[in-house]
């Protein structure tokens, strides 16, 4: 995986050579001299964040940055402004820049604030957008939020259990704990497409408990970007059938529109206790 690109401006050589030290072994960096030129270098590399100096020849590090601004694509771009002239720095953090760094600055602090900043801006960048796993039971294609998936494994051997609804009464053994298995096909009411011996099972997490979640096929996970997916609240109509209680929203997918479904409302947390004490009351009884 590549690097992310730093692009580090200042008018000092001495300044941009420490800032290099301090941060090559975690990044790609790209230097400019003067405002100019590092306006330039922006527009033409679309560093994942900029180190701003303030007083330079050519143009200022707050005019570059008042022109970043005003782009909505540069905008998006972090800039930390690294000046000795506090006033001036913390005008420009008033202006969109994340962050100041007063010189002579530190390289560990130089280093932890990049970090930070970098990864506030990906979590911005993420906001609305979802991580998905698409899985197949019984011929209907369902979506879980990646959130909630521990694992994926081929299907092992289960134990029945004697109580427990028809799509719940099975138990697998998971690392020497008894893991509960949720046939999702039957619990979606269909038969699988597929053969036991070739199901998968995808372990999630429910209630602070795993479940294990039949299936015939899974795909690879997907980042689906804002757009690509309507949230239940902006969905027509009241009812959704089978998948009402558990339904998140929808996927804009090529195939057609793919639910979203929320492991933890397939099964409440009253029957989860249920059948824990019933198992609990099996075993005290052998």
């Amino acid at each position: 995986m590549s690097q992310p690109l730093l692009l580090l401006v200042d008018d000092s050589e001495a300044a941009l050579a420490f800032a290099q030290a301090a941060l090559a072994g975690h990044y790609e960096i790209a230097l400019a001299h003067d405002g100019r030129e590092a306006l330039e270098r922006v527009r033409a590399l679309k560093p994942a964040a900029v180190l701003l100096d303030l007083s330079m020849p050519e143009m200022d590090g707050d005019e570059v940055l008042a022109r970043m601004q005003a782009d909505g694509e540069l905008k998006r771009i972090p800039v930390v402004i690294v000046s000795t002239e506090r006033a001036r720095a913390e005008a420009c953090v008033r202006s969109g820049a994340r962050a100041f760094l007063a010189k002579p600055v530190r390289a560990n602090e130089l280093a932890s604030v990049v970090d930070r900043v970098l990864q506030d801006a990906r979590r911005e960048a993420l906001q609305g957008s979802l991580a998905a796993l698409c899985v197949e039971a019984g011929g209907i294609t369902v979506a879980l939020p990646l959130d909630s998936v521990h694992s994926v494994i081929p299907q092992p051997a289960t134990r029945a259990m004697p109580l427990g609804p028809s799509y719940l009464n099975e138990l697998v053994d998971l690392h020497g704990e008894p893991v509960l298995v949720l046939d999702l096909a039957r619990r979606l009411g269909a038969d699988h497409a597929r053969p036991l011996a070739e199901r998968l099972l995808v372990v999630v997490t429910h209630e602070e408990r795993r479940l294990a979640l039949c299936v015939d096929t899974v795909r690879d996970p997907e980042e689906l970007p804002p757009g690509a997916w309507v949230p239940r609240d902006l969905l027509g109509g009241a009812e959704h059938g089978q998948l009402d209680e558990a339904l998140r929203g929808l996927l804009r997918m090529p195939q057609g529109p793919v639910p979203v479904i929320e492991p933890r409302a397939l099964v409440s947390r009253a029957l989860l206790v249920q059948l824990a004490d019933g198992l609990r009351g099996l075993r005290e009884g052998t």
